[in-house]
């Protein structure tokens, strides 16, 4: 309850962003959009940090191709929204509705996605890597050729869910409510030096996100 109270506002007080282009400008500057309206904007190629969206509808959102560190969705509405090819790194998705949303080709990396909803939703090709889902519902999700690595299922539903070529890592399914009717394959066991390789590899790729991403904005400002 505490929590709760510390982040109601009153609704004179919430900032409604009236463009996509001032509610981008404002997530850079982390202005804080608690209970915000973003239904429908279009947020591509956003690379920020700390942005403040507890509570804020994000029905609809298009925020693809996008790099996000220390998001706070806490309990925000994202019914349908795009989060095609975006990484999020330490997300706060506690409470968030991601019914429909589409995160295929993305990544969420250290997420705290306690009683998340992410029912069909379509993470095709996207990578779960550490973090927390328990009590997560991922039914009827795709969950097809993704990578999951050492996250937490405890008490997540995974009813429906499409794990055809899904490939999978230190992760305990038999403490999942329901757990995936065809469990992910086992990805290859390799000794510690490799997976240093390869966990430096990851960190290599995200850099190159960064740089394009940066890039990508700096040419669009010139």
């Amino acid at each position: 309850m505490s929590n709760e109270f510390k982040i109601e506002r009153k609704a004179s007080d919430i900032f409604h962003p009236k463009s996509s282009e001032e509610a981008w400008q404002a997530i850079k500057e982390k202005r804080d959009l608690t209970g915000a309206d973003l239904q429908g904007l279009n947020l591509e190629d956003l690379n920020a940090s700390g942005a403040i969206l507890r509570k804020t509808n994000l029905k609809g959102l298009t925020l693809t191709h996008g790099l996000l560190t220390n998001p706070n969705f806490y309990r925000s509405a994202a019914h349908q929204a795009n989060f095609q090819h975006t990484v999020m790194l330490n997300p706060d998705l506690v409470r968030a509705d991601f019914l429909g949303a589409d995160f295929s080709d993305g990544g969420l990396i250290g997420a705290d996605a306690r009683e998340a909803q992410f029912m069909n939703a379509n993470l095709r090709n996207a990578g779960l890597i550490g973090g927390d889902y328990s009590q997560t519902d991922f039914t009827g999700a795709t969950l097809a050729n993704a990578w999951l690595t050492g996250i937490n299922v405890e008490g997540a539903n995974f009813t429906g869910v499409d794990t055809t070529g899904t490939r999978a890592y230190g992760i305990d399914w038999s403490t999942a409510k329901v757990p995936p009717a065809i469990l992910p394959a086992p990805i290859i066991q390799l000794p510690k030096w490799a997976w240093a390789a390869l966990a430096g590899s990851v960190i290599g790729v995200i850099g190159v996100l960064i740089y394009s991403i940066s890039r990508r904005q700096h040419k669009s400002a010139a």
